[in-house]
């Protein structure tokens, strides 16, 4: 063989082995507001992932603490880390917003600036999302819990229960990226007990919670813009993983992956948890100021119905669309209507946009829904006849 052939083999062989794209980038936005002595061990811990292809950026909510003094700590010593610092302090959802906007990445990972990723954290994510055979809109992993620096569990009780339920088992779910396209996955492979850690959980699924918060997940960042476009998102100051996850479940379905690959830590300054999870006993304080959840359902409600044309043209079927709802609205506690003869927030909801939601939805899928919902029938009636009316006028 000549050296000419030679050469030209070797290049063929280069690119055979060197596709022509990455991996996909994952955007790591650190959410900070007056944590300055946690803010540095996540930005390291984001800089220390063993997955190659990251961008970090850092959103400090108008800090009065020593954190102006960390973030230039982490623009000296990572200087590809963005820095967003608002003038006020808006709360986590509009600063995750805000860095949503200043990212780029495929996959988005919103990081509370008191938590910590473990070292195989992306890795493990992105092997999963790229093995799934149902393209899911996040998947969330389990957290060890602490208080400040010692450990004290190491798992999140509503995932483990959802584990433990042995739902979600779906046979075929991963085809191993590493396996079927190796020339893709150029990182080493992980072991074959990925392969049962991973849960699945339907789309429009009705029930407990059972996900890690914020730090635990990695969104697809076509889910996320679903619900980010949300003009009252300042009025839910906190409760991220409420908001993005009941809401992008309801619609696309998410997975859970049974393995600890962040820390939860909780230090007596938490906004949501007062201490690590005890079998039997709530972490938090239910209904109070600091329990922003069934805002964050209300949210989500209100965002799909000012929204439906837009869903009805996303989804496939007005069904699923309906089911979506239903899912939101059917989680516990339940969300109370302030429209007599309906027995829910989303009954209420429904009867208030008839003029609007009826038309979307059609006559029979329009009663039908109302109908699923228990909602008395006279109120129906009235809001039918109410549609039929603002539409002659």
């Amino acid at each position: 063989m000549d050296d000419v052939t030679r050469t030209q083999q070797n290049n063929l062989a280069d690119q055979t082995t060197s596709p022509p794209f990455n991996l996909p980038l994952v955007s790591v936005i650190i959410v900070n507001h007056n944590y300055g002595r946690f803010l540095k061990q996540a930005a390291d811990s984001v800089f220390e992932q063993t997955y190659p292809n990251i961008e970090c950026i850092v959103v400090d909510n108008a800090s009065t603490d020593k954190s102006a003094d960390v973030l230039q700590d982490i623009a000296t010593q990572y200087p590809d880390a963005k820095i967003v610092r608002r003038k006020d302090n808006g709360g986590q959802n509009l600063a995750a917003k805000e860095g949503f906007e200043a990212s780029s990445g495929e996959y988005v990972v919103i990081l509370d600036a008191d938590d910590y990723l473990l070292s195989a954290f992306v890795e493990t994510h992105i092997f999963v999302h790229l093995s799934l055979r149902v393209p899911v809109g996040f998947s969330s992993s389990d957290m060890i819990q602490t208080v400040d620096s010692r450990m004290v569990l190491g798992t999140v009780s509503f995932l483990s229960k959802y584990v433990r339920s042995g739902r979600g088992k779906s046979p075929g779910l991963l085809r191993r990226i590493d396996k079927s396209a190796p020339e893709v996955w150029p990182l080493p492979s992980l072991d074959a007990s990925i392969e049962t850690e991973v849960h699945f959980v339907e789309p429009r699924h009705t029930g407990d919670w059972m996900w890690a918060p914020t730090s635990g997940n990695c969104f697809r960042r076509d889910a996320l813009q679903l619900f980010l476009n949300n003009e009252d998102l300042a009025a839910l100051r906190l409760a991220t993983d409420t908001y993005f996850l009941r809401g992008i479940n309801a619609v696309t379905g998410s997975v859970v992956i049974d393995r600890p690959l962040a820390v939860y830590r909780l230090h007596g300054m938490n906004a949501f948890s007062k201490h690590p999870h005890l079998n039997g006993v709530l972490s938090y304080d239910r209904n109070s100021p600091s329990d922003p959840n069934q805002l964050a359902r209300k949210m989500i409600i209100d965002h799909l119905i000012a929204n439906a044309q837009f869903f009805l043209r996303k989804m496939p079927s007005p069904w699923h669309y309906m089911n979506a709802l239903k899912a939101v609205d059917g989680a516990w506690p339940r969300l109370p209507s302030p429209v007599p003869g309906c027995r829910s927030y989303l009954a209420g909801k429904i009867v208030a946009e008839a003029a609007t939601l009826a038309p979307a939805l059609g006559f029979f899928n329009f009663i039908g829904l109302l109908a699923r919902l228990k909602a008395a029938p006279h109120v129906i009636l009235k809001a039918w006849l109410n549609r039929n009316k603002e539409k002659r006028s």
